[in-house]
């Protein structure tokens, strides 16, 4: 009994408690009421912003997959590139090949012919500079035995051979028409001369010294080429040398071989020399026939 007592005290104090007016269960939740009312506008407001930059994202990504797809076509391209390239590089490289050996080639042959040019010119030069030579030869051959050795001297210089010859062994005393005896020893030898070398010229020039002449009316210029004109007419006429092979000139007294201040060397001037032309031209020729490319 006692403990239905306690137990209907219980059940009592219960309902009384629980017996609240709603304007005081309204005051007495609505604080907790408005706080869970904030937070769920925070978290909608989050929510929104996660919205909005989960589309900025999706529309970041697919940019980014829109740049990777051209960047891949644009790299599927360089490729393409890259792989004509080292396939016309290869092409290249191998005509290249091809082009050094080609040239080495050519340089090979060409120093051939470089060489054999060489020893055809250097054939053909000595051939000419034989031609002076065996002149040479033969004037001191004929010469030597025939003529005192100081009235005539022999000088052999590039492509021209020169046989000075006394006044006296040419001509009469202060004459310039008259040949003196004995002379046909040096216009014999001129005209073998001549005729063994046909490409030879003989040009005859006249010197004096620096002495008035003893021919009036005559300076020592004029002196000296009517003594040149004497002999170019001789050898043409009396020894059948071709004229188109002889030319007369004069350098008077301004070629001389000696000083003008002594007589001894006033004598050596009064001379004519005998210039034998081995022209340039016909070596020049030479070399032409002689070109190894037959051009």
């Amino acid at each position: 009994m006692r403990l239905f007592t306690l137990l209907l005290f219980a059940l009592t104090g219960l309902g009384l408690s629980s017996c609240i007016s709603p304007k005081k269960a309204a005051e007495r939740y609505q604080p907790r009421i408005d706080s869970l009312a904030v937070v769920t506008r925070v978290q909608a407001d989050t929510i929104q912003h996660l919205t909005l930059a989960l589309e900025r994202s999706r529309g970041g990504n697919d940019m980014l997959l829109e740049t990777q797809n051209r960047l891949q076509d644009r790299l599927g391209v360089q490729d393409d590139r890259i792989e004509e390239l080292e396939s016309n590089l290869s092409s290249t490289s191998d005509q290249m090949s091809q082009r050094v050996t080609d040239l080495r080639a050519a340089l090979v042959a060409n120093d051939r012919m470089v060489d054999s040019l060489l020893r055809v010119q250097s054939a053909a030069i000595n051939a000419f500079s034989a031609d002076i030579r065996r002149a040479a030869d033969l004037l001191s051959d004929s010469l030597e035995t025939k003529l005192a050795p100081d009235t005539y001297e022999i000088a052999e210089l590039p492509g021209e051979l020169v046989l000075s010859v006394q006044e006296m062994v040419l001509f009469r005393p202060r004459s310039v028409g008259y040949l003196a005896r004995g002379n046909e020893v040096v216009l014999k030898v001129v005209t073998q001369i001549l005729q063994q070398n046909p490409l030879l010229k003989l040009r005859i020039v006249g010197h004096t010294d620096n002495q008035p002449n003893t021919l009036k009316g005559t300076d020592n210029w004029k002196y000296a080429a009517l003594r040149a004109s004497t002999l170019t007419k001789e050898l043409a006429e009396t020894y059948y040398v071709s004229p188109n092979r002889l030319l007369a000139a004069s350098q008077g007294e301004y070629g001389p071989a000696r000083s003008n201040a002594s007589p001894e060397g006033r004598s050596r001037n009064r001379r004519v020399d005998f210039v034998f032309i081995n022209n340039v031209g016909n070596l020049v020729r030479q070399l032409e026939r002689l070109d190894p490319t037959g051009k």
